[in-house]
């Protein structure tokens, strides 16, 4: 994790980037978007979330930012229960702020989205930018299945969202300590995440853990529908990011996604496991910025 104050960078990521709000189809669209008036690239990074949906934990990534491109941030409307509704709405929020050359930044299931809003609207995107996540491509083996089905089955979704109903608010917070407790101390880059979930608390809360098991949930729809040539235009534009010693998606699953990113940029030595981006952000802010200063 950057050696940094974080209560001080949040409270200037909060300030120079304010939650704004946009009107798509007779819903609210909540964002936080920060336009570079002398950006070093005229670039729009997107940074998508992992399935807790919480975007504001990208603040410990903005001041590495904020001097070189445009920043857009957002969790994810709970107006947009579906990936292609999501999708379809985000392009209409690109349209509404005039925002070009964008590369989606995309962890875990914001790595699965990007997918699908890559395929969706390639016309609004410049590049994608995947890391511990993996592909809805159907050219698994049996093993790779079984892996992705444990994440997104029928049987998973219905256990989970019955468990956000039940779960009361005051023990979210707890939990996800514990977990990214867990997660983070079999590296030796281990990280006290309490601040970052300490700052984030109003946006843990059982409402919105509910939609984004219905988002994950959904993406049993968008299983099998995605190709190569679905991704031909972003040939040498995407970047992937893996850790070896993440094994929350198998091998077979980070090797699908390979195959269906055509001239894709793959990294496989992060140290950091599945929260490689968090755990070990210095080098991955080195990866983005080489990776889009070749290209731009």
């Amino acid at each position: 994790m950057l050696k940094t104050n974080m209560k001080e960078e949040f409270e200037k990521y909060n300030t120079l980037m304010p939650i704004k709000h946009a009107h798509i189809d007779n819903e609210d669209f909540p964002y936080r978007y920060y336009r570079n008036v002398n950006p070093a690239k005229d670039i729009t990074l997107v940074f998508l979330a992992g399935g807790t949906g919480l975007a504001d934990s990208f603040f410990l990534l903005f001041s590495s930012f904020a001097d070189k491109y445009n920043l857009l941030i957002f969790n994810y409307p709970k107006a947009f229960n579906t990936n292609a509704k999501l999708a379809d709405a985000f392009a209409e929020l690109l349209m509404q702020l005039d925002i070009h050359n964008v590369y989606l930044v995309g962890q875990s299931y914001g790595g699965l989205f990007a997918q699908v809003m890559a395929k969706r609207h390639p016309e609004s995107l410049k590049g994608l930018i995947l890391s511990g996540t993996c592909s809805m491509y159907n050219d698994l083996t049996y093993k790779g299945i079984a892996n992705i089905i444990k994440f997104i089955s029928p049987k998973k979704l219905k256990k989970n969202l019955r468990k956000d109903r039940l779960v009361p608010n005051i023990l979210l917070p707890p939990f996800l300590k514990l977990v990214f407790k867990k997660v983070s101390s079999q590296y030796k880059t281990a990280q006290n995440f309490n601040p970052v979930i300490d700052l984030l608390r109003d946006s843990i809360n059982k409402e919105y853990w509910y939609h984004m098991d219905l988002l994950l949930g959904d993406l049993m729809n968008v299983y099998g529908t995605h190709k190569p040539a679905d991704f031909k235009s972003f040939q040498n534009e995407v970047m992937l990011i893996f850790s070896e010693q993440d094994t929350f998606f198998c091998d077979e699953l980070r090797e699908a996604l390979i195959r269906l990113m055509p001239k894709s940029t793959v990294v496989n030595n992060i140290d950091g496991g599945h929260l490689a981006l968090m755990i070990n952000p210095e080098n991955y802010i080195d990866m983005i910025n080489t990776f889009i200063y070749e290209r731009n």
